[in-house]
């Protein structure tokens, strides 16, 4: 009876469950760090493209509105530009801005500001009867949701701008014979 005494031997633990204690932790790091943000980057891409549904629409009236005319008064004749459909407020682009902007696509871009647009026409560029108006739209967008990040990154938890230059072809020119 001196010698050793007999303890019962206790069995070893049921692995089956263990994880579960480090499941709450990781649900938290996996839909913080990855989760949200991915959401974010999900808003991000549907704002560019309805940014760059804007930027062809606005390229198409630009392209549509009589832009060049012939000025009779100099001899000879000569192209002129009349851009105030871009400059003008009620001008028809920013008419174009404004309806977008309160339509569904520009207030789920979330653009705190409006868009600015301008266009330009090169009379170089081009042949006789062929010439190309160019537009540079810039959006500046509020990102989806905020998500707090240690460092400002756009379109997780900064805005994001988006920059588009375009050209096409202008459709009403005035017939140049020469």
């Amino acid at each position: 009876m001196f010698g050793k005494s007999r303890l019962p031997r206790s069995k070893p633990r049921p692995q089956k469950g263990s994880a579960i204690a480090e499941f709450g932790p990781a649900l938290y790091v996996l839909v913080m760090i990855f989760f949200f943000p991915f959401l974010d980057l999900i808003g991000t891409a549907a704002e560019y493209a309805d940014c760059m549904y804007l930027n062809s629409v606005l390229l198409r009236q630009a392209s549509l509105e009589k832009l060049v005319f012939m000025d009779n008064t100099k001899s000879p004749p000569a192209l002129n530009v009349d851009l105030s459909c871009s400059t003008s407020g009620t001008g028809s682009l920013n008419t174009v801005i404004n309806s977008w902007m309160n339509s569904g696509l520009g207030a789920f871009a979330s653009s705190g500001t409006p868009p600015v647009q301008s266009i330009s026409v090169d009379l170089t560029e081009g042949t006789r009867n062929t010439r190309y108006v160019h537009m540079t739209l810039d959006v500046e967008c509020k990102p989806f949701l905020n998500v707090p990040f240690f460092m400002q990154v756009p379109g997780l938890n900064a805005p994001v701008t988006f920059e588009f230059h375009s050209r096409a072809v202008i459709e009403n020119m005035p017939y140049t014979a020469s």
